[in-house]
């Protein structure tokens, strides 16, 4: 499940489901840079550590090797967390619900909660609606 599965059907917040595609589109091209770039400093500190003259710079060059394989696992965890295990969680927990639009009323689906509105509004200050 996607943002714009979980907002599709929001009456009159049409803005937010292409403002989260856009977001979700950059964040899936900011996890093919990190692992690409990723490997490649990883692969160029393997050569240097390879290369490396004395038992000192080979221990610096594996400090930065595990902190490169540590940061790039972690950035790429928490992209996948935001793009796809945070909308499960929340369409779960019913966030969205009250706003669902009922095919039969064609109106907002409810009053909605202060977290919701929180997000909304916070979105429509920073694109500036």
């Amino acid at each position: 499940m996607t943002w714009s599965q979980v907002i599709s059907d929001i009456a009159d917040y049409d803005w937010l489901t292409k403002l989260l595609g856009a977001v979700e589109w950059i964040l899936w091209i900011a996890l093919i840079l990190v692992g690409a770039c990723g490997a490649v400093y990883a692969i160029y500190i393997g050569v240097k550590m390879a290369r490396a003259d004395s038992s000192e710079q080979r221990e610096e060059a594996k400090k930065r090797l595990i902190n490169i394989i540590v940061s790039v696992v972690v950035t790429i965890a928490l992209i996948l967390f935001f793009n796809l295990i945070l909308p499960l969680i929340l369409d779960s927990l019913g966030v969205f619900d009250s706003y669902r639009v009922d095919p039969g009323e064609g109106g907002n689906g409810g009053t909605g909660g202060s977290s919701l509105n929180a997000i909304i509004n916070t979105a429509r200050v920073l694109i500036g609606r």
